[in-house]
């Protein structure tokens, strides 16, 4: 996903940096009235950011997620409020998506070796994982206090944490109150802050340097999920790195599947019903407002095909001539 540009903002003064933050590239645009105070503003969205990975990332031994992995089973912890708020959000969409989106298999990311450089499981080993894990192995108390139920449970953060640390960085520049507006891509997921009309472009799933698709939004969060740039090929098979709860393996690639969401968090979790196939996420989105779904899908011949829910109407352009994007018969408000 290209960086975004704004329409019909007025403008004052713009800082845009650029540093490598959880794990990925952090784009940083930020609006204030003068150079100094949008300076001060994108060091308030980088400090969120940087409290994000320090609380999330399960790469660290010493990060609170990572605290709450290794804790003894039906042992209590207690969380911050931060921790706590963002756990119940992944459960809600942990629900809301049927378990597509299920950020407590840690067990299966091990057994395919995804840490490590990719390895093939058996399908004993396949099961065994499946079943050891899963976010309903995690319960979260009324007190703030979360406790893990099965020995196997190990919540990656990787399928929602740049949503968690985005929403944290505009929480924290909304209550600076400094900046007009303010762009943040993390890693390709784009959230946007303040007023005016912004501009993302999306690849061609199997040419990342190809734009295909120009998406308008004014509020919220983009997220894109595909198999294309992450995986391991093993005997001359290619495994992507998206695995599907269900089966424990990984996940058909059709493409890619973008999601805009009123939340960075939401649209994080909800861009994992790529495991479900474009048809279903389709489906999932004419079901539930104020959530947009948008996939492109390579065809025979080198083709590509465009469908969209219908609120995305009169917001996306294609770019490229052989491209017609075909939009859901219901729409949704709120993109």
């Amino acid at each position: 996903m290209a960086a975004p540009s704004a329409q019909g903002v007025q403008r004052t003064v713009t800082v845009e940096r650029r540093l490598g933050l959880m794990g990925t590239e952090l784009e940083v645009s930020v609006e204030a009235a003068n150079r100094a105070v949008a300076l001060d503003a994108s060091e308030v969205a980088v400090r969120a950011l940087e409290a994000a990975e320090t609380r999330l990332s399960t790469w660290r031994g010493d990060s609170e997620l990572e605290l709450l992995n290794r804790a003894p089973v039906d042992a209590p912890v207690e969380l911050s409020p931060r921790l706590a708020a963002e756990l119940r959000g992944v459960q809600r969409w942990w629900r809301e998506t049927g378990g597509a989106f299920d950020p407590g298999i840690g067990a299966l990311v091990a057994a395919w070796g995804l840490r490590t450089g990719g390895r093939v499981p058996t399908a004993e080993e396949r099961e065994r994982a499946r079943a050891a894990g899963g976010l309903a192995a995690l319960e979260l108390t009324g007190d703030g206090r979360a406790v893990r139920r099965r020995p196997g449970l190990r919540i990656e953060e990787g399928g929602w944490g740049k949503g968690a640390g985005l929403d944290a960085a505009i929480e924290a520049l909304r209550a600076d109150g400094h900046a007009t507006a303010a762009v943040l891509n993390l890693g390709g997921q784009v959230e946007v802050y303040g007023q005016g009309r912004w501009t993302l472009t999306l690849a061609e799933p199997r040419d990342r340097q190809r734009a295909v698709v120009a998406l308008t939004v004014v509020s919220g969060s983009v997220a894109t999920s595909g198999n294309s740039e992450h995986g391991f090929e093993r005997d001359g098979v290619r495994y992507g790195h998206l695995l599907d709860p269900a089966t424990g393996a990984p996940a058909l690639n059709f493409g890619s599947l973008t999601v805009w969401a009123p939340e960075a968090l939401a649209a994080d979790c909800l861009s994992k019903l790529y495991v479900r196939g474009p048809d279903a996420a389709l489906a999932w989105a004419r079901a539930h407002t104020g959530v947009e779904v948008l996939t492109l899908e390579p065809v025979a011949g080198g083709g590509l095909r465009a469908r969209a829910s219908a609120g995305w109407r009169g917001r996306l352009e294609a770019l490229i001539p052989e491209l017609v994007v075909e939009f859901e018969s219901r729409a949704n408000e709120g993109v």
